[in-house]
């Protein structure tokens, strides 16, 4: 476990060195500031507020835990999205980059073994987001419930969600950045996979669209193999907004496909010439 860890330190100074890091980290303070600044609340009987936003106040009544818990929603939902996409972009080098020669050939030929480097390499650029997620999702849980009052430990728990589901995504990302050697081309076909994501979900109704039904079963089989973006990020709003769950399965499938991903890479990993 040492010897991963060296390699977690390894990938987070590269990313120090690109200043891939700080960008992140960046982006995260600007937007909690933004909720320090530009949030106003006045709280009536503990229940119902006035809210301004930039110094304009919205001229309705609302009540405050349903503001929160929306502001909330809409933060996760951000980061599900926009989050994970800059995320992807950012790490979709750090594959390919030290499978280069020179690095790949310096790395081998310390004592580590092959599982040891490709695992620390993938949990490194999971770490790196998980430390940027968690550092906005606590940061801004922490202003809006000092701010209203209003403790919605869900919202923490869609970060886990988030760095799961980027988890399961850069899995696929390893695969690939294995087998091509090419961050734009891993990049291209993990976004893809996002994209198509909510269209599985809608297959009864492009089924009718299909001339054969063979076309049916390759939409059904992609369906149950690929992770389940979509519904991860319904499971993510639940979460946040603290509805019960109406199924989990698509997050254990999801995980599922990460694993599988993983033991794909690895054993080629452990068969390529360098």
């Amino acid at each position: 476990m040492d010897r991963i860890w060296a390699i977690i330190e390894l990938t987070f100074r590269e990313s120090l060195a690109k200043r891939t890091f700080m960008a992140f980290l960046g982006i995260s303070t600007l937007v909690c500031l933004l909720f320090i600044f530009a949030l106003n609340l006045d709280i009536v009987d503990g229940m119902e507020s006035y809210i301004s936003i930039f110094g304009q106040e919205v001229n309705e009544r609302i009540y405050l835990d349903e503001l929160v818990y929306n502001i909330e929603a809409g933060i996760a939902a951000v980061l599900f999205t926009a989050g994970i996409f800059m995320a992807l972009f950012a790490t979709s080098s750090l594959i390919p980059s030290f499978l280069d020669k020179g690095s790949i050939d310096l790395m081998i030929s310390k004592p580590l073994s092959r599982f040891q480097i490709l695992m620390g390499r993938y949990l490194g650029a999971v770490a790196i987001v998980a430390f940027n997620i968690f550092y906005l999702v606590i940061f801004s849980w922490l202003i809006l419930s000092i701010k209203t009052g209003i403790w919605n430990f869900g919202f923490l728990l869609s970060g886990v969600m988030i760095v799961l589901a980027f988890a399961i995504l850069f899995a696929l990302m390893t695969f690939l950045g294995i087998i091509v050697r090419s961050g734009p081309f891993s990049l291209m076909i993990t976004y893809l996979v996002i994209f198509i994501s909510p269209w599985l979900i809608q297959r009864d109704v492009i089924y009718a669209l299909l001339s054969s039904k063979f076309y049916g079963y390759m939409l059904d089989g992609l369906y149950h193999f690929l992770p389940k973006m979509a519904e991860l990020g319904e499971i993510t709003t639940y979460l946040v907004q603290g509805n019960s769950v109406p199924s989990w399965l698509p997050l254990w499938t999801s995980v599922i496909f990460g694993i599988i991903m993983l033991t794909a890479s690895n054993i080629i990993f452990n068969r390529k010439n360098f």
